[in-house]
C-alpha cells in the first residue's frame, strides 16, 4: 500500500507545482508536465522494473513487430509512387464508392490494413492524403476502419502463442474483419453533406479527379527524375524511421504498464470496476479479465496476454474481451497513428470513435459467433506467451510476413493486369 501512497503524493505535488489554482484552464496545461514528473519519479523509484519492462518491449519489437510490418511499410510506399495503385483504383472504384463512399485508390489502405497490422493502414491513408488522392473527409472516413490488427498477430501471437489454438486465432481474425467492415459501412454516413466538393472549394484538393480518385491530370507513375533504385531507397529509409518510432512507443508503454502494476494502480482500478459486475460472477476470475482489459486500453499485447492467462474464465467471456482489445488497439497504437498523421490536416477524433466502435462490434460478433458455432473443437492450452527474441523467431516471422505480402502483391498485380486488359478492350471495341 505504500507505493500507491508515494505515487499519489508525487502526483499531488506535481499538480500543485504546475497548476495555478486561480485559473482552471491551467489544469489541463499542467497535466502533461505533472505526468512527466511522475514518470521520472517512477524511473528513480523502480529502476529494475523499468529495465525489465523495456527489455521485454524491445524483444517484442525486434522479434515480432519489425519482421511482420517492415515489408508492408516498404511496399505500401512503392504502391503509392507506382502506377499499380492507380490502375487498381480505377477497377475498384465501382466497389469502394457505393459501399464506403470512397474512391477506388482507397482500396490500397483497406487491403494492406487487414493484411499487415497496426499501423500500416494509417500510414497508407496518410500517404494518400498527402498525395491529394483523398479529401480530408474521405481520409478521415478511411482512417476510421482501415487501421487494423493483422493475421500474423491475431492467429500467431494471440491464437497460437497465448491461447494455444490456431483455430481460435482464425475465428478472432474473421470477427475482426467483419467488425472493421461494419465500421466502414457505418462511417459511410460520416459528414455526408461534406465531401470532396467542400475541400475542392477551399482549395485543399483539385475539384476534378480521375476514375481512380487521384487528382485529374496530375497523377504520375513515379516521381519525375527518380529511378526505381532511388524510390526503393527512399521507401526503405522512410519505413525504417517509422519502425523506430513504433519501437519507441512499444518500449514506453511496456514501462508505463509495469509501473501501473508495480504500484498497484491496475489492481485498484480493477477492484473499482469489479463493483459494476453482477454479484453472481466469480470475482476472483473476473478480476483478471478486468485487469487485462484495462491494460489493453493502453497496449494491445499486454492486454490480450493478461486476459489469455485467466485459465478459469470460460471462453464466452474471455474471447469477446480479447476481441474488444484487438479492435480498440490501445493508446500506444493511437499515439503512433497521431504521429503518422501529424503531417496532414486529419482529425484523430473520428478515428478514435471508429476504433472504439470496432472494439464493441468485434466483441459482439465474437459472442454471437460462439453462440452460433460453439468452439468446442478448438482445443486450448495454457498461455504460452510470446516467443523469445532470437534469429529463428525473427526469420520465421519475416517469412510469414513476406509470404503474405507476396500473396497481396500477386492479387494486386492481377487486378492491375485485368484493368489494363479491360482498358485495351474498351479502346478496341467498335463505337
Amino acid at each position: 500500500m505504500v507505493y500507491p501512497l508515494i505515487i499519489l503524493v508525487l502526483a499531488i505535488v506535481a499538480a500543485l507545482m504546475a497548476v495555478r489554482p486561480s485559473r482552471a484552464i491551467y489544469i489541463r496545461r499542467g497535466s502533461f508536465p505533472a505526468l512527466c514528473i511522475l514518470f521520472a519519479a517512477c524511473l528513480i523509484i523502480f529502476p529494475d522494473t523499468a529495465a525489465k519492462a523495456a527489455s521485454k518491449g524491445l524483444e517484442l519489437w525486434a522479434s515480432v513487430v519489425v519482421p511482420s510490418l517492415l515489408p508492408f511499410f516498404i511496399v505500401s510506399e512503392l504502391f503509392i509512387v507506382s502506377d499499380l495503385a492507380h490502375k487498381a483504383g480505377t477497377l475498384l472504384e465501382p466497389v469502394m464508392r457505393p459501399l464506403f463512399r470512397l474512391p477506388g485508390c482507397s482500396s490500397l489502405a483497406l487491403v494492406l490494413g487487414f493484411a499487415s497490422g497496426y499501423p500500416v493502414g494509417a500510414k497508407v491513408t496518410a500517404d494518400l492524403r498527402k498525395s491529394k488522392a483523398l479529401s480530408r473527409t474521405e481520409a478521415e472516413r478511411l482512417l476510421a476502419f482501415t487501421n487494423n490488427s493483422g493475421p500474423l498477430f491475431i492467429t500467431g501471437a494471440v491464437g497460437t502463442g497465448m491461447l494455444g489454438s490456431p483455430a481460435i486465432g482464425r475465428f478472432l481474425f474473421v470477427c475482426h474483419i467483419l467488425a472493421g467492415i461494419t465500421v466502414g459501412l457505418i462511417f459511410k454516413f460520416y459528414r455526408r453533406s461534406a465531401g470532396a466538393s467542400a475541400d475542392a472549394a477551399s482549395g485543399k484538393i483539385p475539384a476534378r479527379t480521375d476514375a481512380a480518385g487521384f487528382p485529374a491530370n496530375q497523377h504520375k507513375a513515379a516521381e519525375p527524375g527518380k529511378d526505381p533504385g532511388t524510390l526503393i531507397a527512399g521507401a526503405v529509409r522512410n519505413s525504417a524511421f517509422t519502425m523506430l518510432s513504433i519501437g519507441g512507443f512499444i518500449v514506453l508503454f511496456s514501462v508505463v504498464i509495469s509501473f501501473l502494476e508495480k504500484t498497484g494502480m491496475t489492481r485498484m482500478a480493477a477492484s473499482a470496476a469489479m463493483r459494476l459486475i453482477p454479484g453472481d460472477m466469480p470475482a476472483r476470475d473476473m478480476e483478471g479479465i478486468v485487469s487485462g482489459v484495462l491494460n489493453g486500453l493502453l497496449e494491445i499485447t499486454n492486454g490480450t496476454g493478461a486476459v489469455s492467462r485467466c485459465a478459469n474464465v470460460p471462453l464466452y467471456i474471455k474471447l469477446p474481451a480479447i476481441s474488444f482489445i484487438i479492435g480498440w488497439a490501445g493508446l500506444s497504437v493511437h499515439l503512433q497513428v497521431r504521429g503518422i498523421i501529424s503531417g496532414t490536416d486529419l482529425d484523430i477524433r473520428p478515428y478514435l470513435a471508429g476504433k472504439f466502435l470496432q472494439g464493441i462490434t468485434g466483441a459482439l460478433y465474437t459472442w454471437a459467433g460462439m453462440k452460433l458455432l460453439p468452439p468446442g473443437n478448438m482445443v486450448t492450452q495454457p498461455a504460452l506467451g510470446l516467443p523469445v527474441s532470437d534469429l529463428h523467431v525473427f526469420f520465421q516471422t519475416l517469412g510469414r510476413s513476406v509470404s503474405m505480402l507476396a500473396v497481396v502483391i500477386s492479387v494486386w498485380a492481377g487486378i492491375a493486369s485485368l484493368a489494363s486488359l479491360l482498358k485495351r478492350a474498351k479502346k478496341k471495341s467498335p463505337i
